[in-house]
């Protein structure tokens, strides 16, 4: 086996992950990546590879759907070297680490939750939490654009979504903080416990929310989600919808205070921002990598020989910056016609492209417009060069705040 020439922890992803990316994308298709604690994994970069390799059955998420594997995958492998107990295995059954008939039963069973007329019908919800937060942040002249905006809209839209009472949702909030930021086993156990506790109390009485509709989905063969399968798919949409979304806001703001020219664009034409959208979230998307997937079979992708069992990971940060695909990837045009089915990655692709794509791209819509768009005194309270970042893990690198006044 190739011995791993490029890790994620090096200082020039921290620093320049864009440069870092594109020297990788001229060594090659497929560069060996080493990961903390378990094997090496093929790193892909180039926009095309990235989208075929998401989309090509002969990768599988779920380890254990390859032919005569044995042994833990990487994601239980990345779990268990962060301390988390093996009861949560149960609970990372959802539709991220699935493949086949099992992937699109889950998918099939969700997808009302997340239906457009469900979508739609949350704008004026959406719009009404977003003003009211922007006005709070006004009166004092000047806050943290994630701890007084972003978190706490995406907790709130979260929170009723899924169907949490409004007493619990600052509960529910600061587990979702804690769990990010390291608490993984008390805030873990304590959201599975909340939501089991809800599950029962909506099937007693059901309500206008997903938990809800994830109770009484099922088809005409009566197949229906188990009670894991819906905490499965609560804390996944939690975690996931959750946390990407509040970094997308305040990255999207930077973006767009970078390429002032495009924000004085956008407000003489505001109506453009619904267009915009796909361009900023190629810029400021905060998830640099896929799951991994593992090869079914010995093949040949990109040209490079790939052995059954061995791991490969598409790096979505490279992809929407490949200038192959996007000319002067780096700057923000929010004219840019990225064509239809063949833009930015951000959501994945294929059979496990994010099914709240729409959830969030509705909330960075809404938020961005009340923020930069309903008026023009948002600025930064810092310099530039002082905005702070944290280390999550594996390239992910989320901004720890954002101080602003307006």
């Amino acid at each position: 086996m190739t011995e791993p020439v490029v890790s994620l922890m090096d200082p020039e992803f921290w620093n320049d992950p864009v440069s870092a990316y594109e020297r990788l994308r001229g060594s090659g298709p497929l560069i060996r990546m080493g990961l903390p604690g378990v094997p090496p994994v093929w790193l892909v970069t180039s926009c095309e590879h990235v989208k075929s390799a998401l989309s090509d059955p002969r990768f599988v998420v779920d380890a254990a759907n390859v032919p005569g594997h044995h042994g833990p995958g990487i994601v239980d492998q990345m779990m268990a070297a962060s301390g988390m107990p093996d009861e949560f295995r149960d609970y990372m059954t959802n539709m991220m680490f699935t493949d086949g008939k099992d992937h699109s039963r889950l998918r099939r069973l969700v997808t009302p939750g997340f239906s457009a007329r469900r979508i739609r019908a949350m704008r004026p919800r959406v719009d009404q939490i977003a003003g009211e937060l922007v006005e709070s942040l006004a009166e004092k002249g000047s806050g943290e654009l994630i701890a007084d905006f972003s978190a706490p809209l995406t907790t709130t839209v979260i929170c009723e979504l899924i169907g949490v009472d409004r007493a619990d949702q600052a509960q529910m909030g600061a587990w979702m903080r804690d769990y990010t930021t390291g608490e993984r086993v008390v805030s873990g156990r304590a959201m599975v416990n909340y939501t089991r506790d809800l599950i029962e109390r909506r099937r007693a009485e059901p309500a206008d929310d997903m938990i809800s509709a994830m109770i009484r989905s099922g088809d005409e063969a009566g197949d229906r989600l188990s009670d894991a399968e819906i905490i499965a798919m609560a804390l996944l949409l939690i975690n996931a919808g959750h946390h990407s979304t509040a970094q997308f806001i305040p990255n999207a703001v930077l973006v767009l205070l970078d390429h002032p020219e495009q924000l004085a664009r956008l407000r003489a034409e505001p109506g453009q921002l619904p267009g915009a959208m796909d361009e900023l979230m190629r810029l400021a998307n905060p998830v640099p990598i896929a799951t991994p997937r593992y090869a079914t079979e010995d093949m040949e992708f990109a040209g490079v020989a790939v052995r059954r069992g061995e791991a490969l990971t598409g790096s979505l940060e490279a992809a929407n910056f490949d200038p192959e695909r996007f000319p002067a990837p780096r700057q923000l045009d929010t004219g840019r016609d990225l064509g239809r089915g063949d833009g930015h990655l951000s959501f994945g692709a294929g059979p496990h492209y994010c099914p709240g794509a729409a959830l969030a791209r509705l909330e960075g819509e809404i938020a961005l417009d009340h923020l930069l768009l309903r008026r023009d005194s948002l600025r930064l309270a810092v310099e530039r060069d002082e905005v702070d970042y944290v280390d999550v893990s594996l390239g992910l690198r989320m901004l720890s705040s954002l101080p602003v006044r307006l």
